[in-house]
């Protein structure tokens, strides 16, 4: 049986979803937890405005939002409401925090994460595994008891979790992931028994539930630390800075693999559609840009956008040195192990004195209020960024799922990188691009 729908596009933003107009997606209230995050104030960007549907969004995070926080929401910030909580305290001391503040939540869009200290070398940037999982499971089963001492009931409760649900930061995936494929055992991953927990409480309570797995996620906010794109932008301007070419440090494998980017802005649209469609409840669902990446496509970008040349990588087999993966045996069960060659890493790279002192010029050109040379901000800003261009296997989430269900959105990753980088620049944390507008 045929049938139709009418898709709309926002800037880049292509077959995006439209809503009908009556009762059921009106005065709807939301709570987002880890609010003042890439994903959590981007999420807080598209419901803030859609105000046909939504008249009142509660933002949780431990920090007071940045100066630009509801400044950027245009006339959503009206019916926006911050409320400081720490997830990692009792349940109690957390409901208190809630009653009197929301009367009622009609979806609750969770993206609360902390990171713990990992170690900085490629493929090291999830490594202490357990003490990821312990954290994070925490962070949701403390907010989950605290809505219920509040006597909340939500309709739907979204939870963002991500590729590592497949392994693809241990080796080697089944390529494309469905969402149907079977956990990885191979390690803790907090993403388990988050969701074990979300399926209980929707089994106590009635409510229903969505599961979210984008990719590398891309956009900007103030408090960007594990952000690809933070490292890469200061990756471009340092050496654009000392008029040298960007290197790329990883191999041919590296360079032409096919890969799938997240745009922050996209995942929110999604996540919008997927908690407000009844086919959609009780699913787990890919999210990515839609459209095929390259770092090789990519690296070309960079450097016009920051007036500097590139290299390919080495030609000369001996120049590379081997990352193994820590275990033996791959996420999918056969075939060799994650395996990344590199003839340098980006962390390596931030650690040079005349990096440093490059940076330090363009902090106080450009008045940047990021510092990512303390110990902290280097493991996490340039392990991060490590981690998704080095290495030698494919990413690729599925979308079948969502397509089918009638999901239509894509975007250039290519131009919301530029995008992304542009409005980092912005809010100061690194150097603007010396181009103003993407150009294909």
């Amino acid at each position: 049986m045929a049938t139709s729908q009418v898709v709309k596009s926002q800037g880049p933003f292509h077959g995006l979803p439209t809503y009908p107009q009556n009762e059921s997606f009106s005065d709807l209230t939301a709570v987002v937890t880890g609010a003042n995050g890439m994903s959590g104030y981007h999420m807080v960007r598209v419901l803030a405005a859609a105000p046909e549907r939504w008249s009142k969004i509660y933002c949780l995070s431990r920090r007071t939002p940045p100066s630009n926080f509801f400044d950027d929401l245009g006339d959503g910030a009206k019916r926006v409401e911050h409320i400081p909580v720490d997830l990692l305290e009792e349940e109690s001391s957390i409901a208190d925090k809630l009653k009197g503040k929301i009367q009622k939540v009609d979806h609750v869009f969770f993206f609360a994460y902390l990171q713990p200290q990992q170690k900085g070398q490629v493929l090291g940037m999830w490594s202490d595994a357990d003490e990821l999982a312990k954290v994070n499971s925490t962070l949701l089963k403390n907010f989950i008891g605290a809505i219920r001492l509040s006597n909340l009931q939500p309709k739907r409760f979204l939870l963002q979790t991500g590729a590592k649900h497949y392994g693809f930061h241990i080796g080697p995936a089944t390529n494309p992931s469905f969402e149907s494929d079977p956990r990885i055992p191979l390690e803790a991953n907090f993403y388990y028994p988050q969701e074990d927990a979300l399926f209980q409480y929707c089994k106590d309570t009635g409510a229903s539930w969505n599961v979210v797995r984008p990719s590398y996620i891309i956009g900007a906010v103030r408090d960007s630390a594990l952000n690809h794109m933070v490292g890469l932008a200061i990756y471009g301007a340092i050496q654009a800075h000392l008029k040298q070419p960007l290197a790329f440090p990883g191999d041919f494998a590296a360079w032409d693999r096919e890969y799938c980017q997240s745009t922050a802005m996209m995942n929110a649209y999604f996540e919008e559609w997927a908690a407000l469609t009844d086919g959609a409840a009780n699913e787990a669902f890919n999210i990515q840009d839609g459209l095929p990446f390259t770092w090789g496509r990519f690296w070309a970008y960079l450097a016009s956008w920051y007036g500097t040349g590139w290299k390919s990588p080495e030609d000369d087999q001996s120049k590379y040195r081997t990352n193994v993966s820590r275990h033996v045996q791959t996420p999918r069960g056969y075939g060799p192990l994650g395996t990344t060659h590199s003839t340098f890493s980006l962390h390596e790279w931030s650690g040079r004195p005349e990096v440093q002192a490059a940076w330090t010029e363009l902090a106080q050109k450009h008045g940047l209020v990021l510092d990512p040379f303390t110990d902290k901000s280097r493991a996490q800003i340039f392990s991060m960024t490590d981690s998704a261009v080095i290495g030698s296997w494919p990413l690729s989430l599925s979308m079948r799922k969502a397509r089918k269900l009638g999901f239509l959105g894509n975007v250039d990753s290519y131009e919301t990188s530029f995008n992304a980088i542009r409005d980092l620049a912005r809010l100061k944390v690194v150097p603007p691009p010396a181009v103003a507008e993407f150009s294909e």
